[in-house]
């Protein structure tokens, strides 16, 4: 197929242990998580992984979020295991990565 130019550096986030709580920083910017489909095979990897549902505000505490993984044209074709998601003063968001279910999928941001 037209993805093989891809695979020789695909990024895979089941290779990760992953623990506690995280903060997405780009650049010394912090980011977010995609809460919107996003193109496949953006984010270095295949099925990249969004949040399925809206971002909490600092009153709603520590929430669940389903976590989606796009291909086949499909913005959910991959489910993968659902992350906790909590909104921190000074306009940030901490994220409790798990492992993925499945490869290639990598959390966006």
């Amino acid at each position: 197929g037209t993805d093989n130019r891809y695979t020789f550096s695909l990024k895979c986030d089941t290779d990760v242990y992953w623990v506690g709580w995280y903060r997405l920083f780009i650049h010394g910017q912090s980011v977010q998580m995609p809460d919107t489909c996003v193109d496949r095979l953006s984010c270095g990897t295949h099925a990249p992984l969004w949040l399925n549902g809206p971002h909490p505000r600092i009153e709603d505490g520590v929430v669940t979020r389903d976590v989606c993984g796009h291909w086949w044209n499909d913005c959910c074709a991959f489910r993968s295991n659902p992350i906790r998601v909590k909104a921190c003063p000074g306009n940030y968001y901490v994220y409790e990565f798990v492992r993925p279910n499945f490869c290639y999928g990598t959390y966006c941001a």
